[in-house]
């Protein structure tokens, strides 16, 4: 009878693993569905390298500020303007869902210590860095379907380069779909402008060049 009862939970435990996974979206879902959750920028596996100066003479923006006054500006900026900040073209969806509380949550674990550096980053593990990023998030508003965030690896002024990992992932299980590491050339004129023009770029460049790509790689 011991044995039986084992056997019989075993076979429960097997089962409902396989409705989970039967579940989960896969990359070939992402192209299927109508509408993505966008979660915003990901910060907390982000350095910022060099000086951040602020402009019309205001100083240098140090790790504190970019904290907890620019990283929710530029998270902002992308859902206010959505008519620059293009991600239901980027993502070819009839809608997107914005939900970056999960994000902005998640930013508040940055550690400002550790934030700013002289010398160039990037990641020793990308996939570690993007698995730990995603785990700092709630899962937020929608409780399934298909998630997109930029994790954030580095806003170099040193070079005028921003530099993502564009992560798209299946927001029950938190899996990841599609990364593809992107860098965008920042314009505009102030902090919040100058760096969100870099997200811009990579946001242009998702849907002339790497969406078309992930599309055909996953037919």
């Amino acid at each position: 009878m011991r044995n039986r009862s084992f056997k019989t939970q075993l076979m429960m435990v097997l089962t409902t693993l396989s409705l989970a996974l039967s579940s989960q979206n896969t990359a070939k879902d992402i192209f299927q569905a109508k509408e993505i959750v966008w979660y915003g920028l990901n910060f907390t596996e982000a350095k910022m390298v060099g000086s951040f100066d602020q402009a019309f003479g205001a100083g240098d923006a140090g790790a504190s500020e970019i904290k907890t006054r620019w990283m929710p500006s530029w998270n902002a900026l992308i859902v206010t303007e959505p008519q620059n900040y293009k991600l239901k073209e980027a993502f070819d969806k009839e809608s997107i869902y914005y939900d970056i509380a999960p994000s902005e949550k998640a930013n508040q674990s940055v550690k400002t210590g550790e934030l700013m550096r002289l010398n160039a980053y990037s990641f020793d593990d990308p996939q570690k860095a993007i698995k730990a990023a995603l785990a700092r998030m709630s899962t937020g508003e929608k409780k399934a379907g298909i998630g997109a965030t930029f994790v954030v690896e580095s806003f170099n002024k040193t070079v005028d380069e921003a530099t993502v990992y564009v992560v798209l992932f299946d927001i029950k299980t938190k899996a990841v779909l599609i990364s593809e590491k992107i860098s965008g050339k920042p314009t505009g004129i102030g902090l919040r402008n100058f760096w969100a023009g870099a997200m811009k770029q990579v946001i242009k460049q998702i849907q002339k060049t790497y969406y078309p790509k992930w599309q055909a790689a996953n037919k």
